[in-house]
């Protein structure tokens, strides 16, 4: 399979084809088999068939949905070129019809996961506590959406097989019929009491709210490496491209090219919810399913004497049974006639038996078993103790067990083992041994004195269980719930776990440890402009400077995809911390002076961290009420720190939460506030080079009823930290509207600009709304400018683009605010469709002190020009930076050198002036 695979691709790009290539457009055919309505999944897979036509030259690709008869009779005909099918089916075409290798594999998208596997669960209710295991599933009732489903049904059935149990001989089957949550239904109704699913399904209801997950009980549940779901069952690929044996190769080639290429991201991925396809995977696993399950076309088959043990095993058994009490009657029989002599011959028999059924057990046992004489010499091991340890019975026999010690077996654990054995009694625990090859392991034992009649002890029996993969599985559950994957620092359960545990150990102390929470500024700017991979890289290096600043004196965990913590216990019991609080942090800021390497990069880091001590000032506080204090209270200070405290470090104090609470009320005031109509809309001017007016730009204030009239800066950011700056958004656009409007009847050049903020643009209804205020203002769009920042185009670019340029076609115009001030300007500034740049007062200012030589105002006039961008530059207060401003003939200005804002209607009451 993977041969042809890699042949398909060495073909040349011009080789000449079996059959002439005509210049006219070919038909191929393109078959999909539906497991719900034909409706439904036409719809779904179009674009795949749309996708192959755009994508190779002079074909068209027609797509058929089929249910599964139907599929197999297409394709008996010859009816289709090409099929997208479950891998139970595309096995069972390929053996009647002689289908391709596959030509590649499908990549699914579950839950927002990408995998090219999937597996079975099978499941119970968690209150039924008589089904615990796989092999509890024997004689009960089993709800599955169809028999022919792979991952609904014939998975679960194969696992089930593996135990001795044979559906649907050995268990009743439930049809319930599509969807897969009918068999969920059923068993949580009492319906079923056990169901089979496909992985993610499950998943997938808990996260729409339709299951309650604390009601399911999965059965042999396994979270197997790279696969985002729990599963039951060994995992299968997904479904099997594959073209029928009279296709073209170089055809398929294309197509095979052109799957691979698909972008997971793309439209049409996106449209199929899918993540595009990928190299085929391994069918051989579900040829292998198919022939254990006695599954069409490996339904005509011989028994083998495995089968018979499988199917008839219980038969078997109660035979066996019936001829053992048969035998022992036939012998109490011939006891009764052939009196002394014969019955000491059928003792001497039975006990035979008994050694040589005893000897069986014993060396086909699963576990290891060793036995020793009195003196602890080892007299016996079985083939498993050989197959675990290495050591053939010839090499251990007469040696003491201590050969096999590894030294990491504590010795209080040996000193109880000989005392309970000396005692007489059985002890069970664990021992750390190791191997042949010197590979130490962990085994579970039970050791056993074997005793005569008079009490005697004449040898030891161990038996012993390899518990390997159990502490495998134990230590990467560990790593689960207490490791962050990406930095491998501890998570916020090992953090709060630590913080718990200082709790108790410093009880007699105030103070019990310092938490440190720290931020990085604008990460995310890193992860969009060079991509996961760096900005997981960046984060890995953090980590690794913050455990070398704290160095075993702390725990460093991650608590989100940029914040940070560190918790320090109060190991010199101090009853003033400030002043300790305060080096902490120095010393994890002092960690970044440096910039981090990266591919190349050098990223330097803007840090925030807000510190808060932990503390229990009161006995009757518990350790989770002063741990939530704790994390309150150091994120109130990293807040604090990001508006601007200096170096950003902040301490907690009560001052904090005084203007936390303080800004709580006010932002209810300003929703309030915004209802009562309390805001009030100013202007400020925009003038050219002749300080003549060209435009005007909205600002809002609020009339506070007590504290007078509040500038932006008091409550525009209560308002971006929740839904109140799309309503206050809302209500200044309307008002510019109107202004706009009155504006254009006198002056119809005037343009009035508004500034929009991210969260308030995002708004799904927003070009809808805009238009709305424009008609009911009845102004002409073409005057109103909508400033924005860089930042809003970070997120959903291609969004952000498509709304701009509906507002376009509108003769809405655009304009970055602050332009120069983010990360990307230049980048995005080709790709959207803006007609004017503000130049932020820094650069202003900047000009002003070192001069225009060393200034970037005249770059970004000069890129403007070629752009055909027009320019204003804001801030303008002296007549010192009007000056330098004279040399740029179309740079348009604002500032108080011109005007202040001014109440709009006080500004429209002067008839249009400056």
């Amino acid at each position: 399979m993977i041969v042809f695979f890699a042949l398909l691709f060495l073909l040349p790009a011009r080789m000449t084809l079996a059959t002439p290539i005509e210049e006219s457009t070919s038909v191929y055919r393109l078959a999909i088999l539906a497991f719900r309505d034909k409706e439904s999944t036409l719809e779904r897979w179009q674009p795949l068939a749309d996708y192959l036509s755009a994508s190779i030259q002079n074909a068209d690709f027609e797509l058929f949905v089929y249910h599964n008869a139907e599929m197999e009779a297409i394709v008996a005909q010859g009816g289709t070129d090409f099929i997208l099918t479950q891998p139970a089916q595309y096995v069972l075409l390929t053996y009647r019809h002689q289908l391709s290798s596959p030509l590649a594999s499908l990549l699914n998208k579950e839950g927002g996961h990408i995998t090219n596997q999937f597996g079975g669960v099978v499941f119970t209710r968690s209150d039924r506590n008589d089904i615990v295991s796989l092999k509890d599933v024997r004689g009960k009732k089993i709800a599955a959406a169809s028999l022919t489903g792979l991952g609904a049904y014939q998975m679960q059935a194969f696992e089930l097989l593996q135990l001795g149990i044979r559906l649907p001989r050995n268990a009743e089957v439930i049809i319930t019929g599509q969807p897969q949550r009918n068999a969920v239904d059923a068993v949580l109704s009492g319906q079923a009491d056990v169901g089979f699913v496909r992985t993610g399904v499950l998943e997938a209801l808990v996260e729409h709210g339709l299951v309650d997950i604390s009601k399911i009980k999965l059965l042999n549940a396994q979270r197997l490496p790279k696969f985002p779901f729990m599963t039951s069952t060994r995992l299968y690929p997904e479904w099997s491209f594959a073209a029928m044996p009279n296709v073209d190769n170089e055809l398929t080639r294309q197509v095979v090219a052109a799957l691979l290429a698909m972008p997971r991201e793309g439209e049409q991925a996106t449209a199929m919810n899918i993540a595009g396809f990928t190299i085929p995977g391994d069918y051989r696993t579900v040829d292998l399913l198919m022939r254990e399950l006695h599954l069409e076309p490996f339904d005509d088959f011989a028994i083998t004497a495995k089968d018979v043990l499988v199917l008839w095993a219980n038969e078997i058994i109660i035979v066996l049974i019936v001829c053992f009490f048969a035998a022992i009657f036939f012998i109490y029989i011939l006891l009764k006639h052939q009196r002394r002599a014969k019955q000491e011959r059928q003792d001497l028999r039975e006990a035979l038996n008994e050694v040589r059924l005893l000897k069986n057990i014993v060396e086909q046992s699963p576990e290891s078993i060793l036995i020793t004489n009195n003196q602890g010499s080892i007299v016996y091991t079985n083939p498993m103790f050989e197959t675990n340890t290495g050591y053939s019975m010839a090499e251990v026999v007469g040696k003491n067990p201590r050969i096999f010690q590894s030294g990491e077996t504590p010795q209080a654990t040996f000193q109880a083992l000989w005392k309970t054995l000396l005692a007489g009694r059985v002890w069970r625990g664990e021992l750390c041994n190791k191997k042949k090859n010197g590979q130490i392991y962990p085994l579970q034992a039970i050791i056993s004195p074997v005793k005569n009649t008079q009490g005697e002890v004449l040898n030891y029996l161990a038996i012993q269980h390899d518990i390997s993969e159990e502490k495998d599985r134990e230590k990467r559950i560990d790593e689960l719930l207490y490791r962050d994957s990406v930095t491998g620092l501890a998570n916020r359960n090992k953090l709060i776990e630590s913080m718990d545990q200082s709790f108790q150990l410093y009880e007699s102390t105030d103070i019990k440890g310092a938490l440190l929470l720290i931020n990085i500024s604008r990460f995310k700017f890193i992860n969009q402009l060079h991509g996961v991979d760096v900005g997981d890289a960046v984060l890995s290096l953090v980590a690794q400077r913050l455990e070398q600043a704290f160095a075993e004196k702390a725990v460093v965990a991650r608590l989100a995809a940029d914040q940070f913590a560190i918790f320090c216990e109060n190991k010199a019991l101090f009853t003033q911390v400030d002043d300790w609080l305060t080096m902490l942090g120095q010393r994890a800021l002092s960690s970044f002076m440096q910039p981090l390497q990266v591919k190349g990069e050098a990223f330097k880091l803007e840090i925030y961290i807000g510190i808060a001590p932990l503390s229990s000032h009161s006995h009757s506080a518990t350790s989770s009420e002063a741990i939530n204090q704790a994390l309150n209270q150091a994120n109130w200070a990293l807040k604090d720190a990001r508006q601007g405290s200096s170096h950003g470090i902040k301490v907690f104090n009560q001052q904090m939460l005084v203007r936390s609470l303080e800004n709580h009320r006010l932002q209810h005031e300003l929703e309030q506030a915004i209802a009562k109509d309390e805001l009030r809309l100013f202007v400020q001017p925009q003038v050219n080079q002749q300080q003549e007016l060209v435009g005007l730009e909205c600002l809002v204030r609020w009339q506070h009823p007590v504290q007078g009239l509040l500038l932006p800066g008091k409550f525009i950011g209560l308002a971006e930290e929740s839904d109140l700056i799309v309503q206050l958004g809302e209500w200044v656009l309307n008002r510019a509207c109107m202004i706009l409007a009155e504006v254009q009847q006198s002056k119809p050049m005037i343009r009035v600009a508004v500034n929009v903020s991210p969260r308030h643009f995002s708004q799904a209804n927003f070009v809808a709304n805009c238009i709305k205020h424009l008609d009911a203002a009845q102004a002409n769009p073409s005057g109103l400018i909508i400033e924005i920042t860089e930042s809003l185009f970070m997120d959903n670019f291609n969004e952000v683009v498509e709304k701009m340029h509906s507002l376009k076609t509108l003769g809405v115009r655009f304009s970055i605010d602050d332009f120069g001030t983010g990360y990307s300007s230049l980048s995005y500034l080709q790709h959207l469709p803006v007609d004017e740049v503000k130049i932020d007062r820094s650069f202003i200012l900047t000009m002003q002190s070192l001069g225009a030589q060393r200034s970037l105002v005249p770059t970004i006039y000069a890129m403007a020009q070629q752009m055909q961008l027009q320019v204003i530059a804001e801030g303008i207060e002296t007549q010192e930076q009007r000056e330098q401003l004279s040399q740029f003939e179309r740079l348009d200005m604002q500032g108080f050198l011109f005007s202040k804002p001014v109440d709009h209607q006080d500004w429209l009451g002067k008839k249009l002036a400056i």
